[in-house]
């Protein structure tokens, strides 16, 4: 399987002459087959290794998305490191390193303090409380750091010009309140629970803040501690204030399964909203009449295009169903790293950063970019389509795919 993408990336004026470079719909892949064809050497000359250090939740209660993660990210270097990435004479793979903070922030911080003083310089994390904490230690030493994480000034800022985040989350709100604004005129109060840490704190802030704008009431506004076993305190205050929907904003997991059986077992007969999910243990766990009607943001269920199918059915080919819907929001991300590293011609974090911040390419969801300086002042955060499913008869189905606000 060769996944295809077209990379357009507005590059600084000083390496273009104010040009942009447009690379033709061959996938990142072979991003700058010009330059690989060219090389002097043979294209299956010994090869130099970078290494990737991951730091994902492989146990606890992120363990099902940081297995997700970790399985996706390995397919994705079998197809890269097959071709290789051509800088200059140089041939090079990629090999990841998978460490499990169990999502916890203390133990991210360790992980990422080792991987630094081990030489590491590209970091992939996963959950806002375990890459807020490092992004300062990264940048300091000049290591990209890609994130699938929440995130406002404290990961996403100009002062990180080398943290990347790589999967919409608390962005989602953007093109999903003014969706829900239009298809569901009978919502019309908001209650939001979140995790009582990073990621909860700025989700709540930014769909709190999204939804007013777009016209809804914010009713209710929960915390709760990640991997509680007990939700029915949280899910009696918000069932009190009685929203017609309730966004789950940062909730994971776990959690999200037994918040929605509390809050169904209390009487609540409202929406719910949640996103970052594996639908089928969120099915299993809080039980299929109670996640019946649950709507999933940022959820892709029936691959739209080509290298979706292909990507789904290299997973039921090898790991059997379910797909987990959340490897397609990993999948484009090493991709990405090669593509930056084959337009900087360099293995250099500082220049790969030049090269992606504001780029445009064609992704797994069709076009995609490294944008929202409007909001963060830097351009870092991806953008691009976002899916929305719903839970019907105990398995999720595709409701529609919103395109990127403009403007944001």
């Amino acid at each position: 399987m060769r996944h295809k993408i077209r990379a357009v990336e507005a590059l600084n004026s000083a390496q273009t002459g104010g040009m942009e470079m447009y690379i033709k719909r061959r996938g990142l892949l072979m991003a700058t087959a010009s330059i690989a064809a060219s090389a002097s050497l043979p294209a299956r000359a010994d090869a130099k290794e970078i290494t990737i250090g991951v730091s994902i939740p492989l146990t606890g209660p992120g363990a099902a998305t940081g297995i997700t993660t970790q399985r996706t990210l390995e397919h994705g270097l079998e197809l890269i490191n097959a071709e290789g990435i051509q800088i200059g004479p140089d041939r090079y793979t990629l090999r990841l390193a998978f460490y499990d903070n169990k999502y916890v922030p203390a133990e991210a911080v360790t992980i990422v303090e080792k991987l630094l003083a081990d030489g590491t310089r590209f970091l992939i994390s996963l959950g806002s409380g375990n890459s807020v904490p490092v992004v300062a230690k990264t940048n300091a030493v000049q290591a990209l750091q890609m994130s699938y994480a929440s995130g406002k000034g404290h990961l996403t800022a100009p002062e990180f010009p080398l943290s990347f985040r790589v999967a919409p989350t608390n962005e989602t709100a953007y093109a999903v309140y003014p969706w829900l604004r239009t298809e569901y005129k009978d919502v019309q109060k908001v209650g939001h629970m979140n995790p009582s840490d990073e990621a909860g704190f700025t989700e709540s802030e930014d769909r709190r803040m999204i939804a007013e704008k777009s016209g809804f009431k914010n009713v209710a506004n929960e915390y709760f501690k990640r991997g509680s076993t007990d939700f029915y305190p949280v899910a009696t205050r918000l069932v009190a204030a009685s929203p017609d929907l309730i966004d789950f904003g940062g909730t994971i997991g776990r959690d999200q399964s037994l918040g929605c059986k509390a809050l169904r077992e209390l009487g609540y007969k409202g929406k719910i909203m949640l996103g970052y999910s594996d639908a089928k243990s969120f099915v299993e766990v809080a039980g299929a009449d109670a996640a019946e009607g649950t709507l999933l943001f940022d959820t892709l269920v029936d691959p739209q295009n080509a290298q979706q199918k292909e990507l789904q059915e290299w997973w039921l080919k090898k790991y059997g169903p379910p797909f987990p819907t959340f490897a397609f929001s990993v999948w484009d991300t090493p991709f990405i790293l090669a593509m930056g590293m084959r337009k900087a011609q360099s293995v250099d974090p500082v220049k790969i950063a030049d090269v992606l911040r504001g780029a445009k390419w064609d992704g797994l969801y069709g076009p995609e970019a490294f944008g929202m300086k409007s909001v963060y002042g830097i351009e870092t955060t991806i953008t691009r389509a976002i899916p929305i499913a719903v839970i019907k008869g105990g398995k999720p189905v595709q409701l529609t795919v919103v395109d990127w606000p403009v403007g944001v």
